[in-house]
């Protein structure tokens, strides 16, 4: 004989028990005793509230818990599964992102450090003096733009009264030199 005590509740089957709040119990000796728990099979049992558990002596023991299958046995809250799958995967994702944006940050901040350091070397550069009218002088200078810094030497050598050549050599902080040549002529 099958007992459904619970208020809105349904059994059918040989010692079938839905005891619980709008539950249910179908088959031989299932047991649903939870409020709004189903237990569908022979000998199945859904014992708390939202639990379910379907197939023969499928056990179904935590809230919102559900258990499938001949034998199976669940006692976690499937809704807590999901959340938490879907916490992991917000958290994975916000984790590679904030990592490409560090990587990123990383790499501009390299560059900066490089263009910094190359116009600290121009600077350099262009502030090497030279001797006017010997037929060959030498200068150094020394330039800085924010976090760059650089040095700088040169060499000119008048070939004649009307031309002169110069050579230029750059060093910087970012590891980096640049030369330069150059001739000059005038009437």
């Amino acid at each position: 004989m099958a007992y459904a005590d619970g208020n809105l509740s349904t059994a059918t089957g040989d010692g079938a028990n839905a005891s619980g709040f709008g539950s249910t119990a179908t088959g031989n000796d299932a047991q649903a005793t939870g409020d709004w728990s189903t237990a569908t099979g022979n000998h199945a049992k859904a014992t708390v509230g939202g639990s379910t558990a379907t197939g023969y002596y499928a056990e179904a023991t935590g809230k919102n818990s559900v258990a499938l299958g001949a034998k199976s046995k669940a006692s976690h809250d499937t809704n807590h599964r999901a959340a938490q799958a879907e916490n992991n995967a917000v958290a994975r994702s916000n984790n590679y992102t904030d990592n490409r944006f560090g990587e990123l940050r990383q790499s501009l901040e390299h560059t900066e450090k490089r263009l910094n350091a190359g116009i600290a070397g121009v600077t350099a550069l262009s502030s090497i003096p030279y001797a006017a009218g010997n037929k060959f002088s030498y200068g150094i200078g020394a330039g800085n733009y924010q976090n760059g810094n650089a040095v700088a030497a040169g060499v000119q050598f008048r070939v004649s009264q009307s031309t002169n050549v110069r050579l230029n050599i750059s060093w910087d902080s970012a590891g980096n030199n640049a030369t330069g040549v150059g001739i000059a002529g005038g009437w």
